[in-house]
């Protein structure tokens, strides 16, 4: 029987990651070299999983590898947002090239035992370092915490089994957003992640301005620069996920499946495990405000709860903003993953605009991801409220929040959002930018140490 999860001292060391420098070992025990995806061609997945499928040619290149939908430019994007979900899903999850994070690979089939091309993108883990370290570039690993012990791809497969990507994903959140939790059936915690593709970290890492945004003081220098405007390319994509730990008992036929790590926050350790995806976010940067895409794994309605005072409570029930449009995509999704874990995925819906065809707010969330708050808020309309804000000042400062506190209570925002107007209207003397909507620039940290 397969262990449920296990921490670093269960294993004999691998590698260690040291100082947020790239592990000297990785899945394939490559010694004292950087460790990049080239040296991460996973053990199980030189062939092509069995189920995996000959998708619809329409979603293909003539030469291989999936149809990128941004390469038709904004229009399309908006005016059918459905198919720019469904495309977007495939392109997204198709494996990834090996040695190139983020490159989908031509001579992949979608639902082959690999990395997907979102899993190879950086975690923010590996951009928003203590201190304000700087990160490591693009090809190399870092995603664990400094001075874990990572076992090796072998030893994962020995504990857990073998998985349909062989990535091992920190998991840094355990809380959503407003501080609430969900779990699954056994009362285990879903947890989280934040990852973004090359272009996005590009901008943040090496800003033409000069400001390293990856740290608050950049940020403040972008803040104090009247000409800086927080701008992102319009090729870049952020992902946020939803994980469930899998134990020895669970049934992951219906899962894309991997390893987690994660910090007990009982025992503090980082622990491993094998995961199961349950939702997740694509948005991308192709229009002003972003174009934003969001996935449930199909049981989720009855297989993940709410998790209130650490007890397990009520499942989280059917998520009551499915947009009814996305029916045909989603037949178009079954048919054309067929045999897969991804033909047990739903678009759930999208959004290009913060207001509906009549006038109406746009109301968009994830049961996993936006449980607590899921009939009152909107992906754009929250997202325009990532901004920095001073230090030093009243409480809340430093970030606006984008809660509304309506009668003791708490929602999300919806409809049209002048920020400028709300900035003014909580503090009318303090200055605040904008951050293009991308909200994980919050987790930058001060390149100066916490004082004891």
């Amino acid at each position: 029987m397969k262990n449920h999860t296990t921490d670093a001292a269960d294993v004999p060391p691998c590698c260690v990651v040291s100082s947020r420098r790239p592990p000297v070992c990785g899945w394939l025990c490559v010694p004292m070299l950087m460790l990049s995806i080239e040296f991460l061609q996973p053990l199980h997945a030189l062939e092509a999983n069995p189920a995996a499928t000959a998708v619809p040619s329409s979603w293909t290149l003539a030469g291989g590898g999936p149809v990128d939908p941004r390469a038709s430019g904004a229009a399309p994007a908006i005016s059918n947002t459905g198919n720019f979900a469904l495309r977007m899903f495939v392109f997204l999850n198709w494996p990834a090239l090996p040695g190139m994070r983020g490159v989908p690979d031509p001579s992949g089939r979608l639902g082959q035992s690999a990395p997907t091309v979102w899993e190879t993108f950086k975690n923010a883990s590996e951009i928003y370092l203590p201190n304000g370290q700087v990160p490591s570039t693009w090809p190399a690993m870092s995603e664990l915490p400094a001075g874990v012990v990572a076992p090796s791809l072998q030893q994962l497969q020995e504990r857990f089994g073998v998985t349909d990507s062989p990535w091992i994903h920190y998991l840094a959140e355990d809380i959503m957003i407003d501080g609430n939790r969900i779990c699954d059936a056994n009362a285990v915690q879903i947890r989280y992640e934040v990852r973004c593709n090359r272009d996005n970290f590009g901008y943040v890492v090496s800003n033409p301005s000069g400001y390293p945004l990856y740290t608050l003081e950049g940020q403040e220098q972008a803040l104090a620069d009247p000409r800086f405007q927080f701008l992102f390319p319009s090729t870049s994509v952020e992902v946020k996920a939803s994980w469930r730990i899998l134990g020895p008992n669970d049934d992951d036929s219906r899962y894309w499946t991997a390893f987690g790590a994660y910090r007990d926050p009982v025992q503090g350790k980082v622990l491993f495990a094998k995961i199961g995806l349950t939702a997740f976010h694509f948005a991308s940067n192709l229009s002003p405000g972003g174009v934003w895409l969001t996935y449930e794994q199909a049981d989720n309605s009855t297989s993940t709860f709410l998790f209130l005072f650490l007890r397990q409570g009520k499942p989280v029930g059917p998520n009551a903003t499915v947009n009814p449009a996305a029916a045909p995509y989603n037949q178009a999704l079954r048919a054309g993953t067929a045999g897969t874990k991804w033909q047990y995925y739903n678009i759930i819906g999208w959004q290009a605009s913060e207001t509906t065809s009549t006038g109406d707010p746009f109301i968009l969330t994830n049961s996993n991801i936006e449980t607590y708050f899921e009939q009152s808020s909107s992906c754009m309309s929250c997202h325009a409220m990532a901004n920095i804000g001073p230090r030093g000042g009243a409480p809340g400062t430093q970030r606006l929040d984008f809660w509304i506190y309506p009668n003791g209570g708490i929602t999300g925002r919806v409809g049209l959002i002048d920020f400028q107007a709300i900035a003014k209207k909580a503090f009318p003397n303090i200055v605040f930018k904008q951050m293009d909507s991308v909200w994980s620039l919050k987790e930058a940290q001060s390149t100066q140490a916490a004082a004891p």
